[in-house]
């Protein structure tokens, strides 16, 4: 057995029973025939061909793939969320090295995808090509034009939408987006709808939430803070619970993905809850700095540490991050001596 099969196996009944209660109710079965079924290429009735608009122009599909490729970050949690286990996956510079994050060990089946090297910089085409698939999927990435001739003249190739900007995609969208292109679209509504109760709930079950303001910040290379945009990824879903960006740092956005806070501008992130990307790594530093550490989010016992797994699935909201990320934020955030006051 390899390490990855092993850790998989640790991890199957506590990442697997977790994300039965999260989508529970969402599809007539999670597992079973109707995995292996959709896992052999099987589709919806009428659900090809499908020609689908994206910042490129558009891409058909003209019958139900069955060697699909990841490119996007999180597009592989999409897939094995609809029960489909990808060729090939992107990896990150993070907690993992073969692109797939413990909250979707359980939802892997058969062989192991093979892992696509600095799939967020510069991966490399032929690697993707070497999968031999016939749908690569690239939605959650920052594709130009010139990789996306590459990737198209192997297969057809799935980008977001026109309007969209790189990194800022709606969970929701590229979910249905790509369960469209592989031929589950009603199954990819069912999955949002049920990780969008779960959201309700799980914000309905923490009213104390309510009028509270929170930022997330992560400690860049520079040695600056950014602190990430409502609309960001790793942001999305303190929205979602309830949460207020700080006043201070409302308008300084700008329609980007985030904003530099240096030093002198630490008192930016007053608020209830600062919650620290891979706080460990940064610890150090940032409590050897009086500007820092005389925050009164911080003397207040308001920050909260992200471990690198957290962190990673924080970066990618989908049906399988989700609900890992809303159990540790639900808990974190109520253990701080904040909440318990």
């Amino acid at each position: 057995m390899t390490p990855t099969l092993s850790r998989r196996a640790m991890l199957s009944i506590s990442f697997a029973t977790l994300a039965g209660i999260a989508v529970a109710g969402c599809s007539d079965d999670g597992s079973g025939s109707d995995v292996g079924d959709a896992a052999a290429g099987h589709a919806e009735p009428a659900a090809f061909p499908v020609t689908i608009d994206h910042k490129f122009g558009s891409t058909t599909v003209t019958q139900a793939p069955t060697r699909i490729a990841a490119v996007g970050i999180g597009d592989a949690d999409v897939l094995l969320s609809l029960g489909l286990t990808p060729v090939l996956v992107p990896v990150w510079k993070g907690s993992t090295d073969d692109g797939i994050g413990v909250w979707a060990d359980p939802s892997v089946h058969g062989a192991d995808p093979v892992a696509l090297a600095d799939a967020t910089t510069k991966f490399v085409v032929e690697t993707v090509a070497a999968a031999d698939p016939d749908l690569i999927i690239a939605v959650n990435n920052a594709i130009d034009e010139s990789t996306y001739q590459q990737l198209s003249a192997i297969a057809p190739t799935l980008l977001h939408a026109a309007d969209q900007t790189d990194w800022v995609l709606p969970w929701q969208e590229v979910t249905t987006r790509i369960g469209t292109a592989v031929g589950l679209p009603a199954q990819a509504k069912q999955e949002v709808q049920g990780i969008e109760s779960l959201i309700a709930r799980t914000r309905d079950e923490n009213p104390q939430f309510a009028g509270k303001t929170a930022a997330l910040v992560i400690r860049w290379s520079d040695g600056n803070l950014r602190a990430f945009s409502p609309s960001a990824a790793r942001a999305q879903l303190l929205t979602q619970l309830g949460f207020e960006t700080p006043p201070a740092l409302k308008d300084r956005f700008e329609n980007k993905l985030n904003v530099e806070i240096s030093a002198e501008n630490y008192d930016l992130l007053e608020c209830d809850y600062l919650l620290f990307d891979n706080y460990e790594k940064a610890r150090g530093e940032m409590e050897s700095q009086p500007a820092f550490t005389n925050l009164n989010v911080v003397r207040s016992g308001g920050v909260i540490s992200l471990d690198p797994i957290v962190s990673d699935a924080v970066s990618m909201p989908n049906p399988l991050t989700i609900p890992f990320v809303l159990e540790e934020f639900v808990a974190k955030i109520n253990e701080t001596a904040v909440a318990r006051r």
